[in-house]
This record gives C-alpha cells, sequence and structure tokens, in this order.
C-alpha cells in the first residue's frame, strides 16, 4: 500500500472522497443548469455517443436503474429529439436506442463546455500536477474498487443473432 495512505486516518481519507463527491455534485449541478438536461439523461446520451445504438436492457445495465425508470428517461430523451427507438427485426420485444443529430449536438456542447471548465481551471497547473490528474482519472475504477457497468465494445454489439452464430459455429 501507498506510504502517504498509510499516514492518513479514515477520517481523513473519507473527508478528501466526501470534499471529492461534493465539487464533482456541483460541477454536474452547473450542467444541469446550463443545458436543462437531467443528470441521468446527461449521463445517458454520453453513453450513447460513446456506444450508439444499444438496447434498452443494456442501458438499464450502464445506466444503473430499474427498466421502468430507463423507459421513461428514454421517453422524454425522445420527446426532446435526442433519441430514436427501433424496434429490432429479429425480435419486436428488443429495443434499440439510437443517438440523434440532435442528442450528438448537445452532448458535444456538454463536454466542450466541461473541457473548457477544466483547462481554464487548470492553467497555474505545471505538467506533474497535470499529469497526477489524468493518471487519477484513468485510475478511478481501480481506486474505488468499482467496474465499469458498460460492456467492451465487442459484447455490447453481440446481439442474440450473433451470439447464436458463434455458438453454432464451436458445434
Amino acid at each position: 500500500m501507498n506510504s502517504l495512505l498509510l499516514k492518513l486516518s479514515s477520517e481523513e481519507i473519507n473527508d478528501l472522497l466526501f470534499r471529492s463527491l461534493m465539487a464533482v455534485h456541483r460541477f454536474e449541478l452547473g450542467k444541469i443548469k446550463r443545458f436543462g438536461l437531467g443528470y441521468m439523461e446527461i449521463l445517458a446520451l454520453q453513453i450513447l455517443r460513446r456506444h450508439s445504438p444499444l438496447r434498452m436492457r443494456e442501458l438499464v445495465k450502464g445506466l444503473g436503474l430499474p427498466f421502468s425508470t430507463t423507459t421513461r428517461l428514454f421517453s422524454r430523451l425522445e420527446e426532446s429529439g435526442y433519441v430514436k427507438r427501433v424496434y429490432a427485426q429479429e425480435d419486436r420485444r428488443g429495443v434499440h436506442i439510437y443517438i440523434t443529430e440532435e442528442g450528438e449536438d448537445i452532448v458535444r456542447r456538454i463536454e466542450a463546455h466541461s473541457f473548457e471548465v477544466l483547462t481554464e481551471n487548470t492553467r497555474s497547473f505545471n505538467n506533474e500536477m497535470i499529469q497526477h490528474i489524468v493518471e487519477t482519472a484513468r485510475q478511478m475504477e481501480t481506486i474505488l474498487a468499482v467496474e465499469s457497468t458498460i460492456l467492451p465494445e465487442e459484447e455490447l454489439h453481440d446481439n442474440d443473432h450473433t451470439k447464436k452464430s458463434k455458438k453454432e459455429a464451436r458445434l
């Protein structure tokens, strides 16, 4: 274990985590007010921008929300023109969610705003400080002992038909 971490009490570590959580929370609230979308709507659009299209069940897993809540969330996003639902041809019960050009545009604007805030507020940081921030961000899942709920790219787009074909090929 890192010797610096051993020198901190559990109270100090908990306080650091709390302050970090509150900073991120306030940053996200600013985006919510600025762009008129809720936190989960922004997150859903960011997921889709990176992995569109996705099945509804994949989005339920990625967002960590109940199916009914996720369905309502995507109904709001669809009404706003940010996503569209397409029923799977192979299984009418399956729904694929696609991000629209309007959805792409709002995510680009949100992420451009985030980039501007971060670059502006770190102008006085030296390269070593920036490198530590970047490395910490890259290792956040490991540090917090959590897994991303988004599956690797190849697993996300393996629909049931593809899985059957792979299974048949092995037989």
